[in-house]
């Protein structure tokens, strides 16, 4: 199969049935907001982009956060081995679609996030992932956290985002509360 419509097609397909067994159900909606977020980054993304996109958290689940131990140092670790993971699943499945070696080694590099600070591409995947973490998941990780982890925790969100991604952020329809420690995260550190 060549790379383009049909192939992403496939794998888009084959990312959301791996993505179906999830046991908490997110995963599917998980990918899904992924590639909304992709759309709202950038008009024409490559193939590789479009499938690493949607691959970003492929079967993640398997990957339990608890086998790791707690802190800052543990949950690096989990991520890295998370990446790992989602990019021999997502390999496996463009393997299976007779994808080209080139496009499957391209995905593979990005979902692990291989160039971030370099590479453009990975810089829009991150973008994609911060965007989506903000959007979905930042009011369910707040509850019982203090404002200064929270404060840290957006600090480092908004660092490894682009100036366009940040502008996205801006818009995003969050609550009061969560806005201000948003705004607070945002201002350069000498405010």
């Amino acid at each position: 199969m060549a790379a383009g419509a049909d192939l992403i097609r496939g794998a888009f397909e084959r990312i959301d049935a791996a993505n179906a067994e999830d046991p908490s159900g997110q995963a599917v909606e998980y990918g899904r907001r992924m590639t909304r977020w992709l759309g709202r980054l950038t008009a024409r993304p490559s193939a590789a982009l479009a499938i690493a996109v949607r691959a970003q958290h492929l079967r993640r689940w398997e990957i339990p956060r608890v086998r790791y131990p707690q802190g800052r140092s543990g949950y690096l670790r989990w991520r890295r081995a998370c990446a790992r993971h989602h990019a021999e699943q997502a390999a496996r499945i463009l393997g299976d679609l007779r994808a080209p070696a080139a496009l499957i080694e391209r995905v593979a590099a990005l979902v692990r996030k291989e160039g971030l600070g370099r590479d453009a591409e990975t810089q829009v995947l991150e973008d994609a992932a911060c965007l989506s973490f903000l959007e979905a998941e930042l009011a369910g990780f707040a509850e019982g956290r203090d404002a200064e982890m929270l404060r840290r925790v957006l600090s480092r969100t908004w660092g490894k985002m682009s100036p366009p991604a940040r502008e996205l952020a801006a818009t995003l329809d969050v609550s009061p509360p969560l806005a201000g420690v948003i705004r607070r995260a945002a201002a350069p550190a000498d405010q």
